[in-house]
């Protein structure tokens, strides 16, 4: 796993666009907070890229399939749950405020990617699922993001992949339990992502 002990990884910024490359030069290993650093640079330019406009637009274009960010996260909570969610519920997995959730929700439906049924009786309370092209719309956008992994990754084994899986994962939570907002609270990306 990592680098091998004659070489150090170093994150530099390749262009204007904030892309993000590593290159390994000969050298003692680098040390923890080097490696910390090379991290937040290359996650600094990967959260860039990642929220640009066009890529989600190409990466939705190659699915074949219209849909914005804020609706495809929405889609990925709701078809990793067995069960149908409550608005509120979407809400905090996502750390956004409700009445975001429920545009969001009401957009989906409309484009019929979602369905929204009663609580047991109760109208307040809307239950909300994926539909069946909700579902497909998802499968599309992942199947184009992984093969584009895939043509990216290429000369990388599935041990460094794996690596690479653990430590966003961790540094995802951190992120995540730093973001959770109060449901009464707007945080900074409540006013950026719409959802």
């Amino acid at each position: 796993m990592g680098p091998p002990a004659d070489a150090r990884t170093v994150g530099r910024k390749r262009s204007a666009r904030h892309d993000a490359t590593v290159e390994t030069t000969p050298g003692p290993p680098p040390s923890r907070a080097e490696s910390i650093a090379a991290l937040q640079s290359v996650l600094s330019a990967l959260a860039y890229s990642l929220t640009r406009t066009g890529t989600h637009a190409r990466l939705t274009a190659a699915a074949g399939t219209p849909i914005d960010r804020p609706g495809l996260a929405l889609l990925r909570v709701l078809a990793d749950e067995p069960e149908p969610l409550r608005v509120g519920e979407l809400a905090e997995r996502l750390g956004v405020r409700h009445p975001h959730v429920t545009r969001q929700v009401s957009q989906l439906a409309e484009q019929g990617l979602v369905e929204r049924a009663e609580n047991g009786g109760d109208r307040r309370v809307q239950l909300v699922a994926p539909t069946r092209r909700g579902r497909d719309t998802l499968a599309r956008v992942v199947g184009a993001v992984e093969a584009k992994l895939s043509e990216s990754l290429a000369d990388v084994d599935a041990e460094r992949i794996m690596a690479a899986v653990d430590v966003l994962s961790r540094v995802g939570k951190w992120s995540w339990d730093s973001a959770v907002v109060h449901p009464d609270t707007q945080g900074p990306e409540d006013t950026e992502s719409g959802v």
